[in-house]
């Protein structure tokens, strides 16, 4: 598998596991995100969870392939493998592909993963 690649094994898809990972998780926020995480597993998973507060469809769908896009250029740098839960606020200031990087680095090293 290439380095950058992102297969749909490493997306958190059923309910099951989104549970699993509520269940277990440390819970961080910082000003645009929530994330809940999670060890365990032999890979690092991403689910998101984007409200209608947020926008309309278009807008939301642009959010979640923005931050599926930003886990996938810097998944390497994460120190364990775990599962994660991103929660974008309502008002969330990521707009391109940079503010998203930085936002999810920036709640990752909040939470001590990076």
């Amino acid at each position: 598998m290439k380095k950058f690649a992102f297969s749909r094994a490493e997306r958190l898809r059923l309910k099951k596991d989104f549970e699993a990972v509520f269940a277990a998780a440390k819970k961080t926020v910082t000003r645009d995100l929530v994330m809940w995480h999670s060890g365990g597993g032999s890979e690092k998973k991403i689910g998101l969870m984007v409200s209608k507060k947020t926008g309309g469809a278009v807008q939301r769908n642009r959010l979640k392939r923005l931050l599926r896009e930003a886990f996938r250029l810097s998944k390497d740098e994460l120190k364990e493998n775990a599962h994660f839960i991103i929660y974008p606020k309502a008002g969330c200031a990521v707009g391109n592909l940079a503010q998203a990087r930085a936002a999810l680095d920036n709640v990752w090293r909040r939470a001590r993963l990076k």
